[in-house]
């Protein structure tokens, strides 16, 4: 292997590797820096496909990777976040916002890239403000970039002084048929495999610039590359739901069905891009700078007219999709608790997988609410209902799961380079899911304490049952009001939580002097006695861990 030879694929992998670095930083500050801003984006997506689009443009661009954002609607769609429909019109969207952070490489400041990476590095390493460290990661990510393409301009450029790999790269030359069918294929492997389109597009600037292959070979890699990219959808999809699936093949189909109208439309496509660049460029056609402007412009004008022709047919995509992945009759729901929100493909987007995290959280509290409301049900009949008391039971060890699978996911996003602020939201949902656990643990004990009355041949007594449905009412209520504080997330209502923990409170303290009373007055069995005690100790020990999960916002 010749020494110029060895340059070039230093420089290749050099400049490639540090490009796919530096997104990951740029991406990692602007996730931290739009925070739960990020969720709220997800959350807006209703039934309007234009508000959709518009989500999936945003979330593209604060990820630098349409492929993560498709990645991340499958598993919306496959946890029920999104419907088929959301999910398609983001992903619509993302692939016109992959094309914006291409632009950033048309900025004549790629010679300035070492220069902002170390003036970055002094604010990241040296401020203790998480804005500023989040924005300073975001500027040495968006320096590495422009440093991987400076590196692949010049170590490019000896390959216009080597015939022999000109002659080897003349193979997916775009003049004929199977040489753009050819180059259409190299660039859809090549980004299968580092699954990673703008890296690819940006290895073609780089060739494009040396003069290592031609315009309209550069348009084929470009095109491409853009069908190698659903490749990474599709696998994260394998073991989803039939939707998450869906989501994913319509990604696939709208790049296929664009790169065909493309090729159907070759040399006129091919040659309106490369006159709007020449005539925006103003100067010569020639040279790095001006391959990078007109690579960009492909990439622009690709995904732009595809969406425009096919965002009116997006209702037949999802049909479509539909009926070419149907649900088989023999499919059955899962019996027990499983998560809906939680999803392996989210972990890499810190603040989307914690705030899915949260949403699980919430989940386990509508389940403690439903368990306290069947507790009344039951404390209210005089009748057995041993379906119902089963339910209770059932749901208890499903919130032990749900604890478990919490932790776990919540624990992976911790393993990642998070911000401060996003550790110490983790650690808060880890509290809280504990708390919540902890909750259907003390309503089993209450429901337990009553059927040993029953079991024992007792009952409680018309005045105990009212004073004990009154507490069961004032703990229910409390819970609706923990639900709202973590769902809003506002510090300033604990002090309002801290208040209705101590009426309850006293509350329980009521109730246990009049059964004292009581006990004094008549001749009530000790069994009774002690496992009523054992009741409202259970209700008091609910109000307890519910205050702990609003205090969890205070800390």
């Amino acid at each position: 292997m010749s020494r110029e030879l060895l340059l070039v694929l230093e420089a290749a992998f050099g400049g490639i590797g540090i490009f796919l670095l530096g997104m990951r930083f740029l991406s990692d500050g602007l996730q931290a820096l739009a925070g739960a801003r990020l969720n709220r984006w997800i959350g807006s997506v209703a039934d309007n496909r234009f508000l959709a689009l518009l989500v999936g443009i945003g979330v593209t661009c604060v990820i630098q990777s349409s492929t993560a954002t498709t990645v991340m609607v499958v598993g919306f769609v496959n946890s029920g976040v999104m419907t088929l429909l959301q999910g398609v019109a983001v992903v619509f969207g993302a692939n016109v916002g992959t094309t914006l952070s291409l632009w950033l490489l048309t900025l004549d400041v790629s010679q300035y890239g070492e220069f902002l990476i170390g003036i970055a590095i002094f604010f990241y390493l040296f401020s203790k403000r998480e804005k500023v460290r989040s924005a300073a990661m975001s500027a040495i990510g968006l320096g590495m970039l422009f440093f991987g393409l400076e590196l692949l301009k010049n170590g490019f450029a000896p390959l216009r002084g080597m015939p022999e790999m000109r002659d080897a790269l003349s193979f997916f030359e775009a003049n004929t048929a199977p040489g753009f069918f050819g180059a259409a294929l190299a660039g859809g492997v090549v980004t299968a495999l580092i699954h990673s389109s703008a890296a690819v597009v940006l290895l073609v600037m780089g060739l494009a610039g040396a003069g290592a292959i031609d315009f309209p070979t550069s348009v084929a890699l470009v095109l491409g590359s853009n069908i190698g990219t659903t490749v990474t959808a599709l696998i994260a999809c394998i073991g989803s739901s039939r939707n998450a699936l869906r989501a994913a093949l319509a990604h696939t189909l709208f790049n296929l069905i664009g790169v065909l109208l493309v090729t159907l439309v070759w040399h006129p496509f091919s040659r309106a891009c490369e006159s709007f660049s020449t005539w925006a460029f103003r100067g010569e056609p020639e040279g790095p700078a001006y391959f990078t402007f007109a690579i960009a412009c492909v990439h622009t004008f690709f995904n732009v007219a595809t969406t425009a022709v096919l965002f009116p047919f997006m209702r037949v995509f999802v049909a479509v999709v539909t009926k070419l992945v149907p649900v088989h009759e023999s499919e059955k729901a899962e019996e027990g608790w499983r998560p809906h929100f939680l999803d392996e493909r989210l972990i890499p987007q810190t603040a989307v997988a914690l705030g899915q995290a949260q949403k699980e959280i919430l989940r386990m509290g509508e389940t403690c609410r439903a368990m306290l409301g069947e507790l009344r049900a039951i404390l209210a009949s005089k009748d057995r209902d041993e379906d119902r008391e089963e339910g209770v039971f059932r749901q208890e060890d499903g919130l032990d799961l749900a604890q478990k699978e919490i932790s776990e996911y919540v624990g992976r996003v911790l393993h990642d380079n998070v911000s401060r602020f996003q550790s110490d939201l983790a650690r808060r949902e880890l509290r809280q899911a504990d708390e919540f656990e902890s909750v259907s643990d003390y309503v089993r004990n209450a429901l337990k304490a009553y059927l040993k009355i029953r079991n024992a041949g007792e009952d409680l007594s018309d005045a105990a049952r009212a004073e004990t449905l009154a507490l069961c009412d004032s703990v229910g209520a409390f819970l609706s009001d923990v639900l709202d504080i973590v769902q809003i997330g506002d510090p300033f209502n604990v002090p309002r939580a801290v208040e209705k923990s101590r009426a309850i409170e006293e509350q329980a303290k009521r109730c246990r002097d009049a059964h004292l009373s009581r006990l004094g007055k008549t001749c009530n069995s000790p069994v009774k006695s002690l496992v009523y005690s054992d009741l409202l100790t259970a209700f008091r020990r609910q109000n307890d861990h519910l205050l702990n999960i609003a205090q969890t916002l205070g800390d």
